[in-house]
């Protein structure tokens, strides 16, 4: 029986290595495309650029249950095991960014069967219900077979199982769930500046307001705009445009020091920041923090106002969610925010 991967074969590299590699190769479309058509070598490489360039992939399982614990130890080799001393803990550790599960193994154990239940929350919340589950069941139990795979699970084994063939489903689950984050990065990524796009935005603003309405938590957001910025393509050219887009960018969303925040570009020069659990104070500082970032960045540029370099204006606004309120409605405060901020003079936040 063939226990442990043999040292030859080729570690599976994480979401974030594969679009490294894949945004030096053409177009987006191009790319996305060789991702979605790629043999499992162009998704691998060797053990000792993968320990330079990405982490093993990430497993979480339940020390306490021997037979996900064996299947730890196999697969220590090839992936980061993280082991938690309960069921009860693995939601709260699957939910912690950015180190969350590539995979969970769960055991099925009579007579509480509590990985069923388990399974059921991780595919309820907005969090983890992208991170696939395999159940461990008994095979003469199929009724609990047929429950985790209608709960959401990716893939069930049943007891007694070659440990070889595991193996093979784990990777393989692994495998998927890698090329389903790098399409999801091509999907919701701007494909110029990097940050989150316009997509990504709407749908992330529509799932911090519900969350915050259902934690009573502020919810706050900072509109951008790069000033003159028409004036500053017709002078340089839409190259260095898009230049100057790109180091804006970048240092935003560097200054965005949060892990729950999110940059997007909301659409030509104009960025937003979604806040969550920040009120209007906090957002005004973290606009300023954002100004005083563009300022530092010193881009020179010709401006009808006389000033020497580019900058940015900041309309702020917060709201505690509730039932009575759409989620727009902190946009358009946002965007009136911003509005006034380019018509006090601009390079000021609002």
């Amino acid at each position: 029986m063939n226990m442990i991967w043999a040292m030859h074969n080729p570690l599976q590299m994480s979401a974030e290595a594969q679009f490294a590699r894949s945004s030096r190769q053409g177009s987006p479309a191009r790319r996305l495309l060789r991702v979605v058509q790629a043999p499992e070598s162009v998704l691998a490489t060797d053990a000792e650029e993968r320990s330079k360039i990405s982490d093993k992939p990430r497993i979480l399982i339940v020390d306490s249950e021997p037979t996900t614990a064996l299947l730890g130890r196999v697969m220590a080799q090839e992936c980061q095991i993280r082991t938690v001393p309960s069921a009860g803990h693995i939601m709260t550790a699957a939910r912690q960014s950015p180190q969350r599960p590539d995979l969970i193994l769960l055991d099925v154990m009579a007579p509480a069967r509590e990985g069923l239940e388990i399974c059921s929350q991780l595919k309820a919340d907005e969090m983890t219900e992208s991170i696939p589950v395999m159940l461990i069941t008994d095979r003469d139990n199929a009724e609990d077979e047929a429950r985790a795979l209608k709960l959401g699970a990716a893939d069930c084994i049943t007891r007694p199982f070659r440990l070889d063939v595991v193996e093979a489903r784990i990777r393989n689950q692994i495998r998927i769930k890698l090329r389903n984050d790098l399409l999801e990065r091509y999907a919701n990524q701007d494909s110029l500046t990097d940050v989150a796009n316009r997509r990504c935005f709407d749908l992330r603003l529509d799932a911090e307001w519900r969350r915050a309405m259902r934690d009573r938590q502020p919810l706050s957001l900072v509109m951008v705009d790069v000033d003159y910025f028409k004036q500053f393509n017709d002078l340089y050219g839409h190259r260095e445009g898009d230049h100057c887009l790109r180091r804006v960018a970048k240092t935003m969303a560097r200054a965005l020091t949060r892990p729950g925040d999110l940059l997007a570009r909301y659409g030509g020069e104009e960025f937003a920041a979604i806040l969550p659990g920040i009120d209007l104070e906090g957002a005004r500082w973290l606009g300023e923090r954002l100004r005083n970032a563009i300022m530092d960045l010193q881009i020179p540029k010709q401006r009808p106002d006389g000033a020497p370099q580019v900058t940015i204006s900041v309309g702020c606004a917060s709201v505690h969610p509730s039932a009575n309120l759409a989620c727009y409605s902190l946009l358009q405060t946002a965007d009136e925010q911003l509005y006034l901020a380019k018509h006090s003079g601009r390079n000021c936040v609002r």
